[in-house]
């Protein structure tokens, strides 16, 4: 079977899915990026791979993953498989080091800076970081994003990734990818 990376601009429903996904599917687990980027930053800070951007956080952290996905399939032979989620990992990159892995990437499609946060707001709960930043913080993120979400959509299309657009119908959507991926992976 294999390995899954949910990838994509934050608050775009990668968590939401990832959670869907290891629900249905036996044998798969979520590795969070943003848990390894943590951990890494608090073991070693050197490596400038943390949640202020460190400068490794999309060649290093990507590299590292790949690897434990690598060691993973030679030594447990495929017995576990991962669901991989987080905003760290680039189509550029996935190309590269996850070819061997279902590649689906999310966004907020062509939506305004206004409709990402009002969207954003819909879906938020006390959880997730989004929940206690005020608006205008979120808009600053929100715009720096718009532009690498337009990067991901054309760069997915290039290299024949799934590229959801969750700006509406989230849930609907999500629900037909997770059918859709447990389709590929049993048939």
């Amino acid at each position: 079977m294999k390995n899954i990376l949910i990838a994509g601009v934050p608050r775009s429903g990668k968590t939401t899915l990832s959670m869907l996904l290891a629900n249905e599917l036996k044998n798969y687990h979520i590795i969070s990026l943003d848990c390894i980027r943590n951990a890494l930053d608090d073991t070693f800070p050197q490596l400038e791979i943390n949640p202020r951007g460190g400068k490794n956080n999309f060649t290093e952290l990507p590299k590292f993953v790949s690897r434990i996905l690598y060691y993973n399939k030679r030594d447990l032979r495929n017995k576990i498989n991962y669901i991989i989620e987080g905003t760290q990992i680039l189509p550029d990159t996935a190309k590269e080091l996850f070819n061997d892995c279902i590649v689906i990437f999310l966004g907020h499609g062509n939506m305004k800076p206004e409709q990402i946060l009002d969207n954003i707001r819909k879906y938020d709960t006390p959880e997730e970081y989004s929940y206690s930043r005020d608006d205008e913080t979120m808009m600053k993120s929100i715009i720096k994003h718009i532009k690498i979400d337009y990067e991901i959509e054309q760069k997915s299309k290039l290299y024949g990734f799934n590229y959801i657009d969750t700006s509406s119908n989230r849930t609907e959507k999500l629900n037909k990818l997770v059918e859709e991926i447990k389709r590929d992976i049993y048939y």
